[in-house]
């Protein structure tokens, strides 16, 4: 007889087997029937099958939940589909459901078996890393922000040599599809309770779009920036100093301008709570 552990272990392959539920049967000896009890209404497989049903239905709501705008723009029929496939290629390895949809912008914009679904709809992809971004977002660790009095006692000569750490709900982005309008489409449409987009609503053009999402109170925010403070802030992340940051602006503004354009985004983003801290 099977321990208690061998037990659940089958029937956690069972259920949660990308392929389903009778073709992951067909290679186990004794089947279901060796440890599901059936009767005249639900033979094993039927059970087995209601708890296979239940697990990718409530993976499907939470990738509903984590890209509401792409099960918007694909339809209903399209997105669980995608999210078929999606598991077929990415079955769930974490316990959390938190990052069962980790994969899914990478699938629909690169892999060969999302081809069917960014056929004609080449802001898939974008779409897709913007929402997880969002997830990605409120979830991020919530410390403590940097705050300008942190600065203002410091010798001006010491900025040169300042990196700054970003907050981590800061997430930047270099999208190539203006993915906020279709956002701002898909919240119109739920406000008139209108389940599918309308084919306008989707004829959006390439375009350079460089985002900005972060959380702050609980709540989590985006907005566009110009290509040159984007990459301004990017640099910053990455731990450039204050002193070689404004060295590239200068590039384009010459040397007078660029410590004043770098310390203007600098309070900005200090303002905005973008910056977490000083690393000398």
């Amino acid at each position: 007889m099977s321990s208690l552990a061998e037990v659940q272990i089958r029937l956690r392959h069972w259920i949660t087997a990308p392929e389903g539920v009778e073709t992951a049967l067909a290679s186990e000896p004794g089947g279901a029937r060796a440890v599901v009890r059936g009767d005249a209404r639900l033979s094993a497989e039927d059970r087995l099958s209601v708890y296979a049903n239940a697990y990718f239905e409530r993976l499907c709501g939470c990738l509903e939940n984590d890209y509401p705008t792409l099960r918007w723009t694909l339809g209903e029929a399209w997105f669980r589909d995608l999210v078929t496939s999606y598991l077929l290629a990415h079955p769930p390895t974490h316990p959390s459901l938190r990052w069962a949809g980790q994969h899914l912008a990478t699938f629909v914009a690169e892999d060969s078996r999302g081809e069917p679904f960014r056929r004609g709809r080449g802001w898939v992809g974008d779409l897709a890393r913007f929402e997880w971004a969002l997830a990605d977002a409120f979830d991020a660790a919530d410390t403590p922000a940097l705050e300008r009095s942190a600065l203002a006692a410091l010798d001006p000569d010491r900025f040169a040599g300042l990196r700054f750490a970003v907050h981590p709900s800061l997430r930047l982005l270099a999208l190539e599809w203006p993915i906020q309008k279709l956002r701002r489409a898909w919240r119109k449409a739920g406000d008139g309770e209108r389940c599918e987009p309308a084919p306008e609503e989707l004829a959006v053009v390439p375009e350079a779009v460089h985002a900005v999402i972060w959380r702050a109170d609980e709540r989590v925010f985006h907005r566009s920036m110009d290509r040159s403070a984007f990459e301004a802030l990017q640099r910053t992340a990455r731990g450039e100093p204050f002193g070689t940051l404004c060295e590239r602006i200068a590039e384009d503004l010459g040397d007078a301008a660029a410590p004043a354009r770098a310390a203007s985004w600098l309070g900005e983003w200090i303002d905005a709570g973008w910056i977490q801290a000083r690393v000398e």
